[in-house]
């Protein structure tokens, strides 16, 4: 097994991936501070959201373009070197990587179901024919079950003695 020893692509990239999973738990804040503000009619709250959201997103989108570019930056090294394999199933880095891109999915289907909450209510509130508010939408935290996920592992293989 090879150690942490790792290329300074596959390092970047890891770094990308941690950057930008952190930066969408944040937005999936937002959006839930949101669901309230519009729930409880603040105006004044749902703007300041908004401000914060536009900075987060901003944010999210430079990430984003790192991450695309450490991505290409690995794919080069490994080209140029002729491996075909860009993480190596027997590096431990390999795994992080992995969690950190199944982290990132999760977060991009709760991101886009709560923005559809978020919609849904927000055109209610302009209506104001339908007081309380509610939602077609499930909540995030009150879905049904679904079949879990398939996690995505690395194993090493024995060495025989």
């Amino acid at each position: 097994m090879r150690s942490t020893n790792l290329s300074s692509e596959q390092n970047t990239l890891y770094q990308a991936l941690k950057t930008e999973v952190s930066l969408m738990r944040e937005l999936l804040a937002n959006l839930h501070e949101e669901e309230l503000c519009l729930l409880e009619q603040n105006q004044s709250g749902w703007l300041r959201i908004m401000n914060e959201r536009s900075e987060l997103v901003m944010q999210v989108r430079e990430q984003r373009a790192s991450r695309i570019s450490a991505t290409c930056s690995l794919e080069k090294f490994a080209a140029e070197r002729a491996k075909t394999e860009h993480l190596p199933a027997d590096e431990v880095m390999t795994c992080e990587v992995i969690s950190q891109v199944d982290q990132l999915f999760a977060l991009i289907d709760r991101t886009n179901l709560q923005n559809c909450r978020n919609d849904a209510l927000f055109l209610q509130a302009l209506e104001k024919n339908s007081l309380p508010l509610h939602c077609s939408f499930p909540h995030p935290l009150h879905q049904p079950e679904a079949k879990p996920r398939k996690t995505a592992t690395a194993t090493q293989p024995r060495k025989k003695p």
